[in-house]
C-alpha cells in the first residue's frame, strides 16, 4: 500500500555507466526524497555536511534493479531533470546544482519475506560515522 501524502514526490536518478561513458537517466514518481545539511559542533567551529534520504516503496512501476538502478556514487535531483552527457558528469555537482544530492549507502528493506521499500542516501556526522555502518 503506497500513501500518496508521504510518496508523492519525483525524483531524477543519475547512475553513471564509466565502461560506456555514458550516464543512465532514471525518473522515479510517487517517491519520498529529503535533502539537507547537518551541522555538527567542535571545538574549531562547526562541520557541515550533507544529508539525503531517498524512499522508493516496491510497486509495479518502481522493481528494484528492474526499472531503476540505485549504487553509492549514483546522484538524485529533485523534479524530473535533464538528460546528462558523459562529458557533464564531473560538473553534475551538488555545488553547482541545486537540488541534487549523492548517494553514499543503498539499503534494500524487506517485510514479510518480500521487498518492501528501498532505502538510499547520504548520512553524514562529524565523526565519519553514518550510512557506512548501515550499509555493511
Amino acid at each position: 500500500m503506497v500513501k500518496r501524502g508521504l510518496y508523492g514526490q519525483t525524483v531524477t536518478v543519475y547512475h553513471p555507466v564509466a565502461a560506456k561513458k555514458r550516464v543512465d537517466r532514471f525518473i522515479l514518481r510517487e517517491v519520498f526524497c529529503q535533502l539537507g545539511s547537518r551541522e555538527v559542533p567542535d571545538a574549531a567551529g562547526a562541520k557541515r555536511g550533507a544529508a539525503m534520504l531517498l524512499v522508493v516503496p516496491e510497486t509495479e512501476r518502481t522493481r528494484f534493479g528492474t526499472g531503476y538502478k540505485l549504487a553509492a556514487g549514483d546522484r538524485v535531483l529533485l523534479g524530473d531533470g535533464p538528460e546528462v552527457a558523459w562529458a557533464d558528469w564531473g560538473r553534475f555537482v551538488p555545488a553547482e546544482v541545486d537540488g541534487l544530492g549523492v548517494i553514499t549507502y543503498v539499503l534494500p528493506l524487506y517485510l514479510r519475506g518480500g521487498l518492501h521499500h528501498v532505502e538510499a542516501g547520504a548520512w553524514w556526522s562529524a565523526g565519519g560515522a553514518g550510512a557506512g555502518r548501515l550499509a555493511r
